[in-house]
């Protein structure tokens, strides 16, 4: 678990001795330096493939490249000395990107079924990063842990790009998740970790879009994605208590995520309310036009079956979505306070703020008496927080 420490005020107060600060300065700027020489070896090892890649078409010629550069770094790490490390795992790093890249466009092409391709090429990536991890050197645990992210990835794909006639592809993201959330805990990679929210969120029809200098958030389906993201907060937050801590912080950092897409959420729900199922079971279009002679109004057809389902559909209303919001962040707040939960404590005032001023002016007219109003209590908010958060705590967690 990491802590925040004020070090002037411990040392000032006799917390902490002068030496013991000093040692931990020197800590954090080594963290930190390894934080800023993986970011620039990534941003590197990627734009060296992407430029490889554009400059190399054919991939076969890439696959025996990328193998040859793979042998040749794991033949580097065994044998040079520290100094190498970094560009052996670097060479590694592309040559195996390459050569599952390479492997995996050429099985993907012509062929029927993707998943097993994913399979045929995925499943061996990853069995031979985890031997390497398990059974080879330690300096050699980098590239089989690289050579298990890129086993996992084809094998994701191969999932998800084969079209299924069952309407599993909710299902198929759900795999996804799980995949990308057990791959960053086994590794120790957090973003690896955040990343399985993404098709997590996707199977309930989550999206995010572009549009012209304009960003936006689009559930369509508000009341289950709160279900889902309450679930996989509650299930979070349970394994943090009981597991080891380097399980317990991813635990937590995709429990945290998902309660603030849990109250996004809520906050779509709060302005236009929900028909449960709809984008997911709904009436289709083709559906409902198929076979349908040119000239007639397929609208008046389309409508009807709108209608028949929203009969029969629970339909929310968003009065109902911004009460219970409104309950749901008193109850997390007040938990995450007592608990000692910074995260927690602090997703709930941030979506708390959201809500109130959504609410207020959503349903009020604007007027400088509401500014002001609106003004006063944000302020008395922001006040709450910091006197929260300035306030030490042995038990605190983000």
């Amino acid at each position: 678990m990491q802590w925040l420490v004020d070090l002037d005020r411990a040392t000032a107060d006799g917390t902490l001795s002068m030496a013991g600060a000093d040692h931990l300065k020197q800590k954090a700027r080594e963290a930190m330096i390894a934080h800023a020489i993986n970011l620039a070896l990534f941003a590197g090892v990627l734009m060296v493939i992407g430029g490889t890649i554009a400059f190399i078409p054919d991939r076969w010629a890439l696959t025996m490249l990328g193998g040859f550069l793979t042998l040749s770094a794991a033949f580097l790490l065994l044998t040079a000395g520290p100094m190498f490390r970094l560009v052996a795992n670097a060479t590694g790093f592309i040559g195996a990107a390459l050569a599952v890249g390479a492997l995996t466009f050429i099985n993907f092409e012509g062929v029927d079924s993707r998943i097993v391709a994913g399979l045929a090429i995925g499943l061996p990536a990853i069995l031979a990063g985890v031997a390497m991890r398990r059974f080879a050197p330690r300096a050699l645990s980098g590239l089989g842990g690289w050579l298990i992210l890129l086993g996992a990835l084809v094998h994701v794909l191969g999932i998800l790009t084969t079209e299924s006639q069952l309407g599993l592809g909710w299902l198929a993201l759900h795999y996804a998740g799980l995949v990308a959330l057990v791959c960053g805990m086994m590794l120790n990679v957090r973003f690896v970790t955040a990343i399985a929210l993404v098709p997590l969120a996707m199977a309930l029809s989550s999206r995010t879009f572009y549009s012209h200098a304009s960003y936006g958030v689009a559930i369509y389906e508000s009341t289950l994605t709160i279900i889902q993201m309450g679930l996989f907060a509650a299930m979070g937050y349970l394994a943090a208590k009981r597991y080891p801590e380097q399980i317990a912080d991813h635990a937590r950092l995709i429990a945290n995520l998902s309660l603030i897409w849990a109250n996004v959420a809520f906050w779509i729900g709060s302005l236009w309310g929900d028909v449960v199922g709809y984008h997911l079971w709904g009436p289709r279009w083709e559906f409902v036009t198929e076979g349908m002679e040119l000239g007639t109004d397929k609208s008046e057809y389309w409508q009807a079956a709108v209608d028949v389902f929203e009969a029969s559909a629970i339909t929310i209303p968003a009065d109902a979505f911004t009460v219970v919001w409104a309950i749901g962040i008193l109850a997390v707040g007040i938990w995450g306070a007592m608990s000692a939960k910074r995260g927690v404590f602090n997703i709930a005032v941030t979506f708390g703020s959201i809500h109130f001023y959504t609410q207020y002016f959503e349903r009020l007219e604007s007027s400088p008496e509401s500014f002001m109003i609106a003004g006063i209590i944000a302020i008395g908010a922001a006040w709450a927080l910091w006197s929260f958060n300035r306030q030490p705590s042995g038990q605190a967690e983000v």
